[in-house]
Order: C-alpha cells, then structure tokens, then sequence
C-alpha cells in the first residue's frame, strides 16, 4: 500500500492548488504562503510530492 506522499511522486498542480493544500494544513497567514514561495519558488506548476515534503510529509 502506497503512503499519501508516495501517492503523489511524478504529480504536478497548480499554484492554486499548492496554495490551497497550504491554506488547509492552517498556514493561511501571508507569511506562511511567502515562506513557501520562498522556499519551493513562485511557479505556476509544482511537484505535489514537494508540496508535502514541505508540509512535512
């Protein structure tokens, strides 16, 4: 059976989505969503296994 971060390798979202995956772990503060820009870089697409990896996954 395959973990909820391994479910997502070689899937990619939207920024939207990345944003609203963040927003409901309940890192809606402004600098919450800056901190991930940061980190994983304003882009349209991102990998969703980096989303998780950045949430903690």
């Amino acid at each position: 059976m395959m973990t909820y971060s391994e479910s997502a390798e070689g899937v990619e979202i939207t920024k939207q989505r990345a944003l609203q995956e963040i927003r409901r772990h309940g890192l809606d503060r402004e600098e919450d969503v800056q901190e991930f820009l940061d980190d994983c870089g304003d882009r349209e697409v991102y990998e969703a296994s980096d989303v998780l990896r950045w949430l903690g996954y």
